[in-house]
């Protein structure tokens, strides 16, 4: 019989990340277009992993008004965005304050959509379907889906299935309410 030591995910759901380990971004440097996943803790950052062939950061970003600002973290590829992007973030902006139907209607208007991932708009994080990731991405290697499915990283420490989890679009563009607020 075999030792074998595995980690307990239900007590790494319970614990939150370093947020001392992810970059975040000037608003000077926005908007930027990130492919990958969203850590919520612990047990996120251990399972979600891109493979470092891929150059992944730890990304965190921070979304919302002055009194009540919150941060987002993700594990992602930065992509090299076409022209599309910065449109998109004016339009945006343009809307604001925006809701799940004004985003989607901006999205489809621009032949882009946001149906598998719509639950993570937040103001500042604008989650886009990785259909759409030819579109938004001058990066054309990184649109072969099947390819990018094999540098997930696995953990031998987790069940193999940890690690399925849906790639993300997120466009990452200074906080419309931290903006106005600043004023």
């Amino acid at each position: 019989m075999t030792n074998m030591t595995t980690i307990t995910p239900t007590r790494l759901v319970d614990q939150p990340i370093d947020m001392k380990q992810y970059k975040r971004f000037q608003s000077i440097e926005l908007p930027k277009i990130i492919l990958g996943f969203v850590i919520r803790n612990k047990y996120d950052e251990q399972r979600l992993r891109i493979k470092s062939i891929m150059r992944p950061k730890r990304i965190a970003h921070e979304f919302g008004d002055h009194d009540q600002l919150s941060i987002m973290a993700f594990h992602a590829i930065e992509l090299q965005g076409t022209s599309r992007v910065n449109h998109l973030c004016e339009a945006i902006h343009r809307a604001s304050p925006i809701t799940t139907d004004s985003y989607r209607n901006i999205l489809k208007y621009n032949r882009l959509s946001c149906d598998t991932c719509s639950q993570m708009l937040r103001d500042g994080v604008y989650p886009i379907d990785i259909k759409c990731l030819p579109l938004l991405s001058n990066n054309r290697f990184k649109t072969d889906y099947v390819w990018l499915r094999t540098l997930l990283e696995t953990n031998d420490d987790l069940p193999w299935f940890s690690s399925w989890s849906n790639l993300n679009i997120f466009m990452l563009c200074p906080s419309f309410l931290t903006h106005n607020q600043h004023k």
